[in-house]
C-alpha cells in the first residue's frame, strides 16, 4: 500500500513535532440518520500526484476520531503538512475539530477549521468502510490553502490482537534485508476503543524480537491514528527500551513496521510487515 509506506515515513518525523502545541474543541450538525456504524478511527490521505509522483501539498492527509450520531458528526483530527516539517502551515500535533453530516444517501461531508482556513472533506461511503474509499478535500483560506484534491478515506479497524512476522535490517537506502539480520517479532496489542482529547487510540502491550536480534519492547503508552501505529505518545517520552513505528491496512490485518532498540541488538532499525493470527 504506497500511502501506508509514506505515512510510516511521517511517523518517523514525529519526534520533531514533539514540542508543538494543541487544543481542541467541537460541535454538531443535525441530519438525517444512516444504518451504517461508523463512530472510529478514521483517515483521508491524498491521492499521489500523477504528474509527480509526489503526495499533494502543503497538506498531505487528515486522521483522527469521528463519531456519528442521527446523521450529525463531530470528531477531532490532525493534518500534516509534508512540505515543511520546521515550518509547516499547522502543526503536526494541532487538534482540529471536525464536524459535518452524513446524509441518508451516505455522502459525508466534514468541516475542519484550519489555520484560518476550512477545509472541506467530502466522500460517499459504501456499506464496506474498511477500505479505501474515493473522494476530496479542499482547504479555503490561510497558508494551507489548497485546490480540490483527490483523496482516500477510510475507517481503520481496531488492532487489538496478536501479529507475527519477521523483520529484517535493510540495505542503506534500499528495500533489501541484509543477510543474517532475520528476526522473528510477535506483537500483541490491546488499543482502546474510546479516543483520547486529541482523537487519538490509546494502545497497550508487548513486542517481542527473537532472531538475529533478542529482546522485548513494553508499550505501556501507544497510540493508534489513522494508519499509523506507535510505541510512545506524540507529546510525551520515549520508552528507554527503544521505539515501534507502523502502518496499518484499513482492517488492521496486516501491520508494516519498523522496529528500533537504543542498548540492544546492535542499536540497528529493524523493518518488516506482521500480520494479524
Amino acid at each position: 500500500m504506497p500511502h501506508m509506506r509514506s505515512h510510516l515515513r511521517i511517523l518517523l518525523l514525529l519526534p520533531l513535532a514533539a514540542i508543538l502545541g494543541c487544543g481542541s474543541s467541537g460541535g454538531i450538525v443535525s441530519t438525517p440518520s444512516t444504518a451504517l456504524d461508523l463512530t472510529g478511527n478514521w483517515e483521508a490521505i491524498g491521492n499521489l500526484v500523477s504528474n509527480t509522483g509526489l503526495p499533494p501539498s502543503p497538506i498531505e492527509d487528515f486522521n483522527g476520531s469521528l463519531a456519528f450520531t442521527n446523521g450529525s458528526v463531530i470528531g477531532v483530527l490532525r493534518a500534516f503538512d509534508n512540505g515543511s516539517v520546521l515550518n509547516p502551515c499547522v502543526a503536526l500535533t494541532q487538534d482540529l475539530p471536525a464536524i459535518g453530516t452524513l446524509d441518508s444517501n451516505n455522502n459525508l461531508t466534514l468541516t475542519v477549521p484550519i489555520s484560518g482556513g476550512i477545509a472541506t472533506i467530502t466522500a460517499t461511503l459504501p456499506q464496506n468502510i474498511h477500505t479505501f474509499i474515493p473522494g476530496s478535500y479542499q482547504i479555503v483560506g490561510g497558508p494551507c490553502a489548497m485546490p480540490a484534491t483527490a483523496m482516500k478515506i477510510s475507517q481503520f479497524a481496531n488492532t487489538t490482537g496478536t501479529y507475527t512476522g519477521t523483520f529484517n535490517v535493510l540495505a542503506t537506502g534500499t528495500l533489501t534485508p541484509v543477510p543474517g539480520t532475520a528476526t522473528a517479532i510477535t506483537a500483541v496489542l490491546t488499543q482502546s476503543t474510546i479516543p483520547n482529547a486529541d482523537g487519538q487510540f490509546p494502545l497497550t502491550g508487548s513486542i517481542t524480537a527473537a532472531g538475529a536480534c533478542t529482546a522485548t519492547l513494553a508499550i505501556t503508552n501507544g497510540l493508534v491514528f489513522g494508519d499509523g501505529v506507535t510505541s510512545w505518545p506524540l507529546s510525551g517520552p520515549i520508552s528507554q527500551q527503544g521505539t515501534f513505528t507502523g502502518a496499518i491496512d484499513p482492517t488492521a490485518d496486516t501491520l508494516y513496521g519498523n522496529l528500533f532498540f537504543f542498548s540492544t541488538c546492535n542499536s540497528q532499525s529493524y523493518n518488516g510487515t506482521l500480520i494479524r493470527q
